[in-house]
Order: C-alpha cells, then sequence, then structure tokens
C-alpha cells in the first residue's frame, strides 16, 4: 500500500473529514480486491498500539464524512466489513457480533450497533458513557449523540454506565417507556415478545417515562411495564441475576418452562420444537457459565423436567 492510500486511511478512520476527490480514492481502495488483504493486515498493525475506548471512538466518527446516500451505501458496506476484520484480528471492543450501518431518519441519520442470538459485545459512546449489549440487542442513536442531545433507542437487552452530564440527560427509549439519567448505571431489557419492558436501577438515579405517567427509581428498584397503566410495577430485584448475562452467566430461578426456553434460543441461537402444554406448569431453577455447552444444559434440564431431547442441527426437539 502507497503512502497516498496509507495517510487516506489513517485519516479516514481518525474521524478526520475527507473531501469529495477523497471520498471517491477511498471508494476505489476498498473496493479493490488486490489491496483487501493488505488493508487488513494495515488494520491490525494499526490497532494493535490503540488503546480500546480509542477504537470505539474512532469508529464512531466514520459516519461524519459520508455525504450521498448512493455512497453511503457502499461505504456502509465497507465500515461492515472493517469492523469484522477488525474482530476477527482480536481488537479491542469490537467483535463479530456488532456491525455498523447509517440509515435516513427523516433528516437525521443514525448509527445502530446490533448483536445476534449467540452473541455480545461492548461499546464506548461519543461522550464515554458505556455500554454493554446482550444477545440479539439493537442499539440506535443519531449523528449528532453529544452534542444537543444523549437519545438512544434499544431493542434488546443493555446495561449503561452513563458519563455524567447534567445539561444533556441520557436517555434510552425501549418500547414503551423512556429511561432518563445524568450519571447513572442501570439495566433496561425489552426483547419483543416479552413479557414486560424492564428498567433496573443499580447506582444513582433515572426517571421512567410512560404514557402520560413516570416514576422516580431508587437504587435496587426495578420498574416493569406492561403496556398500559395498570400493568406497571416498581419492586425490588436481585442484582446477581439481573446483570448475570454481563458477567457470562445464565441463572435461573424458579422461572417458567417457556422462559427459559426463550433465553435458550438467544444463548445459544437454536430453535426448540416442544409442546408448551406439557410444561405448562413447570419452572426450573439453576446457574450455567457462558462456556457451558447448549448439550450440558439439556442434559441438566431433562434430569430435573424429566423429559428427552434430540438435537438435530440448530433445532433441538423435546419429548416428554
Amino acid at each position: 500500500m502507497n503512502n497516498t492510500s496509507d495517510s487516506l486511511l489513517k485519516k479516514f478512520i481518525a474521524g478526520k473529514r475527507i473531501n469529495d476527490r477523497e471520498f471517491a480514492l477511498l471508494e476505489n481502495l476498498l473496493d479493490d480486491k488486490d489491496h483487501q488483504q493488505e488493508i487488513f493486515q494495515w488494520i491490525e498493525k494499526e490497532w494493535e498500539h490503540s488503546e480500546p475506548e480509542e477504537v470505539s471512538l474512532q469508529f464512531e466518527q466514520i459516519r461524519e464524512k459520508i455525504r450521498s446516500q448512493s455512497s453511503r451505501q457502499r461505504l456502509n458496506r465497507w465500515v461492515t466489513i472493517l469492523s469484522k476484520a477488525a474482530a476477527v484480528l482480536f481488537i479491542p471492543l469490537l467483535a463479530t457480533a456488532v456491525y455498523f450501518y447509517i440509515s435516513q431518519a427523516g433528516s437525521a441519520e443514525l448509527l445502530t450497533i446490533s448483536t445476534q442470538k449467540g452473541e455480545q459485545t461492548s461499546i464506548v459512546l461519543p461522550d464515554g458513557s458505556k455500554v454493554w449489549l446482550n444477545v440479539d440487542t439493537k442499539l440506535s442513536y443519531p449523528v449528532n449523540y453529544g452534542i444537543k442531545s444523549r437519545k438512544l433507542e434499544l431493542e434488546g437487552e443493555a446495561y449503561f454506565e452513563v458519563m455524567k452530564n447534567k445539561k444533556l440527560p441520557f436517555e434510552v427509549s425501549s418500547g414503551g417507556i423512556i429511561t432518563r439519567a445524568v450519571g447513572t448505571t442501570f439495566v433496561v431489557s425489552s426483547y419483543s415478545g416479552s413479557s414486560g419492558i424492564r428498567s433496573s436501577l443499580i447506582d444513582g438515579s433515572v426517571e421512567i417515562q410512560y404514557g402520560k405517567g413516570s416514576k422516580i427509581l431508587e437504587p435496587g428498584q426495578q420498574f416493569i411495564y406492561n403496556g398500559d397503566q395498570a400493568g406497571v410495577v416498581v419492586q425490588s430485584f436481585n442484582q446477581n441475576d439481573e446483570l448475570a448475562w454481563k458477567n457470562e452467566q445464565l441463572i435461573f430461578r424458579l422461572t417458567p418452562f417457556n422462559e427459559v426456553i426463550e433465553k435458550l434460543k438467544k444463548w445459544y441461537d437454536v430453535g426448540f420444537e416442544y409442546n408448551p402444554a406439557a410444561f405448562e406448569s413447570e419452572t426450573f431453577t439453576a446457574k450455567f457459565k457462558r462456556s457451558e455447552t447448549l448439550e450440558h444444559v439439556l442434559k441438566i434440564m431433562a434430569k430435573a423436567d424429566g423429559f428427552t431431547y434430540q438435537i438435530e442441527g440448530k433445532t433441538v426437539r423435546i419429548m416428554k
């Protein structure tokens, strides 16, 4: 790779603005298959000496240089490839679970970070706030995040350590609720199809806005919302259980069988075939490490609940 290419890639990844001529040169460079392996090797060399936060912030800044929709779509493909290449090379804070894309929401561009089933990751936002994403989760925020607001949209589950900023409250929209904080540690869970949206406060203070109502939580309190005023619950919670996924654990305490299955689907990225009616009154209590195999988990469950199972590819059949 020549000096011009090297300089342009450094400028691009450092978040510096590039002009139209440089943008065209960058597209040509990234589309040249003869140079792709060379570029990946260059990435490895550059980030071997980078700090995790620096790596994350550099990728955050990439969006600022993207001009036209057609170019945005083409360059986005390469942002994705570069981030995944970085993951393969074990660069901190980037995992195969993460892909970056730019989309239009009216006039606002959004940066979206996603994990797939069976995958987790962590990121540092432009303001220094840290986020851990559980499996099958999507987090979106505007390109001007941290300038006029700190608003995010969440689908799935995430743990937040919020950098304090009294002028710009940190807001997470998830389903029908908004969790608003200034400098706080909390968890939000809003998986599609779940029985309710949860916001659990670890430290600090948060305000929960739902419909026409609002609640202020204290540390150790959990807010659960089921879609209407009557479906609002504020209760204490077990912090170890709530943070189990972040700590690479899967914990069940008298958990209904169908909820156990839903977690296993996301944790191991598999499908299940079983008769829900046969397990309607069943609950399960156990603790597993992230490293435990699906086979091991199923053996424990089968012994406890008295069923048999078969694993065929990515499908588990349970018989009772």
